[in-house]
């Protein structure tokens, strides 16, 4: 057979294949689907490629491979497989909470402060007695001497006879004109008895401070005190120097205003 006529009548036979393909997508559109994997009816390669209705749908761009004496199939590219991304690698869920963890700040930690001790409160010093040590006669030695420890008298004691004219001086006495049973002290108040004389004004003089006393044989004997008077230094103050009927002794200064008078002291002996 002539080669041009070969050819025609490939080139017809292709036309006629891609015709029927084309129909065949067509009428596949227009017909619904019914029970899926339905066998198509072949025609002759001539004609019309008719469907049957259960047929699926055809791709518009699905081509049918066609053996045909001048087709070479080795001629066609091969088709390259595009390469498939390798999935990301994901942190394991362990790694993931002890990352987690780790980026979390520890708390830090509050030193827990230590109360402090109470410190125990100390205890008040005890007040300073100011009353006077518990002495006796026995604790005293010497002779013609006097002893006031409560207002800190500690003082010789020398003669005033009792025609002396002179006035007496800074020393303490004991006068001779006084009777008997009557041990008579004075002295002034701004020297030899101003312990007396202040003990007088701030209240320290009372009744049972006591007074020892040691005449010139050097036995000390007690007395304590039972009342006070103040008076002018006329002769109405006589019951001053009187004998007394008992071992008594008499306390003498000044007080007042340019000592204008008199303050009389009087003790009886008690024991030690």
């Amino acid at each position: 057979m002539d080669s041009r006529i070969k050819r025609h009548r490939l080139i017809a036979t292709v036309l006629a294949i891609i015709l029927a393909a084309e129909t065949v997508g067509v009428v596949a559109a227009s017909v619904p689907d019914t029970q899926p994997g339905a066998p198509l009816v072949e025609l002759a390669a001539a004609g019309p490629v008719l469907a049957s209705r259960t047929a699926p749908k055809a791709s518009p761009t699905h081509r049918p491979v066609v053996d045909a004496p001048d087709f070479d199939a080795s001629a066609a590219p091969a088709a390259t497989p595009s390469a498939t991304p390798a999935p990301e690698p994901t942190a394991k869920p362990a790694k993931v909470a002890k990352a987690k963890a780790e980026a979390k700040p520890k708390p830090k930690k509050v030193a827990e402060s230590k109360p402090k001790a109470e410190s125990k409160p100390k205890p008040k010093p005890k007040p300073k007695s100011t009353s006077t040590p518990k002495v006796s006669a026995s604790d005293f030695r010497g002779t013609n001497h006097v002893w006031i420890p409560a207002l800190g008298i500690n003082k010789s004691v020398r003669a005033f006879p009792c025609d002396r004219e002179r006035p007496p001086d800074n020393f303490m006495y004991r006068w001779g004109c006084a009777g008997e049973n009557n041990v008579y002290l004075m002295g002034h108040a701004y020297s030899a008895m101003k312990p007396l004389h202040d003990a007088y004004y701030n209240g320290r003089l009372k009744v049972g401070l006591k007074v020892y006393y040691a005449g010139s044989n050097g036995k000390v004997r007690a007395y304590a005190v039972r009342w006070w008077k103040k008076t002018l230094p006329t002769p109405d103050a006589s019951w001053a120097w009187a004998p007394q009927d008992r071992p008594s002794m008499t306390l003498q200064t000044c007080v007042g205003k340019d000592s204008k008078y008199r303050l009389m002291v009087r003790l009886v002996e008690v024991g030690s």
